[in-house]
This record gives C-alpha cells, sequence and structure tokens, in this order.
C-alpha cells in the first residue's frame, strides 16, 4: 500500500470516553439467562487506554491500496502507528521507501530484510541498498463494516 502523506493524521490529546464493554470469551453463543450479578458489574472500554501506548509518539494513518488484504489491512481502514516500538520481524510498518509512504510487513526473504505485501502482485522490495526510513509500527487496525 503507498499512501500520499497528506493521509497523516496526529492524534489528539487523550480524553477519557469510556464505552459499555461485554466480554464474551469462551462463549459458544447465547443461551439461558444472564446472571444478575452482572447488572452490578461496571465494565467500560477506553479505546485510548487500550490502543495508545505512547500518546506523543503515536498517530493515524488511512490505508490505501489492496496489497495488505491478505494481513486483515484494507482500503479505507485507520491504523494505529507507534513511532516507539522497535521493529522486529514480523511487524507492519509504515516507511517512506524511495519517496513513497508504504505499509508492508517486516521479513526475510532470501535471508535478506525486505518489506513485503500480503498480494503476490507486489513483489518483496529489499531494504539492503535502498532509501527507507521508518515512520513507526502498525499497533492497531480499525476497521469499518459499515461506513
Amino acid at each position: 500500500m503507498s499512501l500520499p502523506p497528506s493521509t497523516l493524521v496526529p492524534t489528539l490529546p487523550l480524553t477519557s470516553q469510556p464505552l459499555p464493554f461485554s466480554s464474551l470469551q469462551g462463549r459458544a453463543g447465547f443461551s439461558g439467562f444472564p446472571s444478575p450479578a452482572q447488572d452490578y458489574e461496571p465494565r467500560t472500554l477506553d479505546l485510548n487506554t487500550r490502543l495508545i501506548k505512547n500518546p506523543t509518539q503515536t498517530f493515524y494513518l488511512s490505508a490505501a491500496g489492496d496489497s495488505m488484504e491478505g494481513w486483515g489491512i484494507f482500503d479505507g481502514d485507520l491504523l494505529v502507528v507507534d513511532r516507539s516500538i522497535k521493529p522486529r520481524l514480523g511487524h507492519i510498518l509504515v516507511a517512506m521507501f524511495e519517496e513513497e509512504v508504504l505499509i508492508k510487513r517486516y521479513a526475510l526473504y532470501q535471508n535478506t530484510p525486505h518489506l513485503c505485501s500480503a498480494h503476490p502482485h507486489y513483489p518483496p522490495l529489499p531494504l539492503e541498498g535502498t532509501e527507507c526510513q521508518l515512520w513507526g509500527v502498525v499497533r492497531a487496525v480499525i476497521h469499518e463494516y459499515v461506513r
């Protein structure tokens, strides 16, 4: 995925906006009646706290293109990108690669570091001998089903 730099959006100052949260872990479906004790269990979820670990080093980015669909990043998805994370193999990175902003997975290809797409029509991009500047590691992807 390549992106114009104008799609970068800095994070806003953290404000607490907790929303009701229900954990359905381990349940195959709903059956029976809920426990009366659940009525007294205050559960909220604040996405700022959950997704942004280092606010001063975090920004949002809107994805464009189809090169990362195989890894769950679709055109129009919102990415939470953290500049403070040290990149490791397997991380999805945002980088300026030869004057183009890209979203790619950091991987070894033929035993050398490359930026790789999930789509077979986009070849791996070697990092050795190229101009590449890391902008950050993708911490989260927000995919809207209804737009």
